[in-house]
This record gives C-alpha cells, sequence and structure tokens, in this order.
C-alpha cells in the first residue's frame, strides 16, 4: 500500500483569511448550475484586486489552473461528503436495528476520513477558526451517532434475548402441563386454569365449540 502524501496546497489555500469571504463566494457560485467556470473566475480575480486596495494588503492572486484545481478538489470533497451524508440518512430511515447499526459504522469511518483530509487539505497555517469549529460539531456528532447505534444495538439485542426466554419458558411449560395431564388425580379443570394463568390460553367459548363440532 503506497504511503499516504499530504496534498500540496493551491494558491486558493494560501489566500489570506480576508479572502475567506471571496473563496466562499466562488465555490457557492460554482455549486450553482448554468454559468461558466472561467466567468466565476473572472469576477473572483477582480473581487480579490479590489480587496488588495480596499484593505492595502498584498497577495499573490491564483491563476486559473490553481482556481480549478482547488474547485476539483473541493468538488470531490463534497461528492464524498453527499455519499456519506446518504449513509447516514439511511441509518435514520431503518427500521432494522443491526442494519442501522452496520451502516452507522460505515458512515462513522467514511466521516472521519473526510474530517481528516478535510484537515490535511487545509492551509499550512492550519485550520480556520469556522473550519475548526464545523470539525469539532462533526465529531460531535460522529460521538452521538455512535453511542445511540451502540444503545440501540444493546436495546434490540435484550429485546430478543427476552422474547427466546419467554418462548422456552413457555415451551417448558407446555410440556409439564401435557405430562400432568396424564397423571392420574389431576382433574382437567386444573390443567385448564393452569394454561390460562401461566401460558395466557383462554377456554373455548360454548359458540366456538360448538361452531367446530
Amino acid at each position: 500500500m503506497a504511503p499516504h502524501t499530504r496534498p500540496r496546497p493551491t494558491a486558493v489555500d494560501q489566500l489570506p483569511d480576508e479572502c475567506e469571504g471571496i473563496v466562499a463566494w466562488a465555490a457557492q457560485e460554482l455549486a450553482k448550475t448554468g454559468r461558466a467556470q472561467t466567468d466565476i473566475y473572472a469576477e473572483f480575480r477582480t473581487k480579490l484586486i479590489a480587496l488588495q486596495g480596499e484593505l492595502g494588503i498584498g497577495f499573490d492572486i491564483p491563476h486559473y489552473s490553481s482556481f480549478t484545481r482547488h474547485n476539483m478538489r473541493l468538488k470531490a470533497l463534497m461528492d464524498r461528503q453527499r455519499r456519506a451524508q446518504m449513509i447516514a440518512d439511511a441509518v435514520i430511515t431503518s427500521s432494522d436495528g443491526q442494519d442501522a447499526d452496520r451502516l452507522t459504522q460505515a458512515s462513522t469511518r467514511m466521516l472521519k476520513t473526510l474530517i481528516v483530509e478535510m484537515m490535511e487539505n487545509a492551509a499550512d497555517g492550519g485550520f480556520k477558526p469556522k473550519e475548526a469549529a464545523n470539525a469539532a460539531v462533526a465529531v460531535r456528532h460522529l460521538a452521538a451517532a455512535e453511542i445511540a447505534s451502540t444503545n440501540r444495538r444493546q436495546k434490540l439485542q435484550a429485546e430478543q434475548q427476552a422474547k427466546r426466554i419467554e418462548a422456552e419458558m413457555k415451551a417448558k411449560a407446555e410440556a409439564a402441563l401435557d405430562l400432568l395431564e396424564n397423571e392420574p388425580g389431576v382433574s382437567k379443570a386444573a390443567i385448564r386454569r393452569a394454561r390460562e394463568k401461566f401460558l395466557g390460553v383462554r377456554p373455548k367459548t360454548k359458540r366456538a365449540e360448538d361452531n367446530n363440532g
């Protein structure tokens, strides 16, 4: 297996924090349909130049190729996030506790990988405050999902175990009553009352007996 290498930050990643709003605007525009990437880049470049003049700061304007690489990486990241969200939605709507638990584990692994990649794709200066906050929220949600999944699985297992024990006890009681029914001195009325009390078997009504006869 080839060693994991951290992707080289693009020029867009290396823009100063003051440019974050413009970078976010470009990402939102690219997420929409009906507008060419070249047009978005032209406006992106114009906004950055205007920001330089407004704040009196200097930084390199990313070339179109760097802008494209950044957007391709962002799109791949968002695609993986959407796939992870689809799995999370399946967890919520699943009616089978065991299947839901497996889906939770799968989505948790995928989302953890996604968070690590987001951190690695950040600029060398580290996470920006907004990115760090989003990652922290995601981690909290993952922890809550894992706890809920474990609780759901344990509850399901306990319910299944209780049903098995109840079925076994009823089977043993039924077998014991069958034996007692053939013992001398034990009335059928006593057996009937025992079945009703311990097994929930109700005696047939007169009408039901007539219909069966």
